[in-house]
């Protein structure tokens, strides 16, 4: 079988079926990172919708709700873990741009391939510890220590989610990092001209 994915490794030939694959994981896994992202963006508004009516209900009408701040307190953990993918993939999230800044594109690729090691293994600890905690939650029922009480078992999923979701985008950053570190096909990358 000839063509465009015929790889002859035993006569030294290329690798291309695996940079196709790693190149179509990396752009499926930003396609959802954006749709996520695009979806999350909008509970900005549902916090600032619930803070508003506890706000107006607590001061004019003298009706306070229990279950008001930690709602918001858990659509804020919705929209900060289930976008971290998003954020990483537009280069949102902080880093020390004092030497960064300035490096080539090449040379922040090369950067961001060491730093990959500590990015994964920390998103790794953190997926692991998340299932974890999933499981004692859904095991035992466990609530929040507040007066609402409500079950802690959604808001935990959705944070593993989100770190599953970081974690996918996080390999898909390695893969383009090492296809700008090797000159390979890098149109396929978005947002390139924003990384110099």
């Amino acid at each position: 079988m000839k063509g465009k994915y015929y790889v002859n490794l035993s006569q030294g030939g290329n690798l291309i079926i695996m940079f196709e694959v790693a190149k179509r994981y990396a752009s499926f896994i930003d396609s959802i990172s954006i749709k996520v992202g695009n979806v999350i963006k909008f509970l900005v508004l549902l916090m600032i919708g619930l803070l508003a009516y506890e706000a107006i209900s607590r001061n004019f009408f003298n009706n306070s709700h229990k279950w008001a701040l930690e709602m918001t307190q858990f659509v804020n953990t919705t929209y900060y873990m289930m976008g971290g993918a998003y954020t990483l993939l537009v280069g949102g999230h902080v880093r020390m741009d004092f030497l960064y800044g300035d490096w080539s594109v090449k040379k922040k690729a090369i950067f961001d391939i060491i730093t990959f090691i500590f990015t994964f293994t920390f998103l790794v600890i953190l997926l692991i510890g998340g299932i974890q905690s999933v499981m004692y939650a859904l095991k035992y029922g466990q609530v929040t220590y507040s007066a609402w009480g409500p079950p802690v078992a959604p808001i935990k999923i959705i944070s593993v989610t989100g770190i599953f979701l970081m974690l996918l985008q996080n390999i898909a950053e390695l893969i383009k990092d090492i296809a700008v570190v090797i000159g390979k096909d890098t149109q396929w990358i978005r947002g390139l001209e924003d990384r110099s």
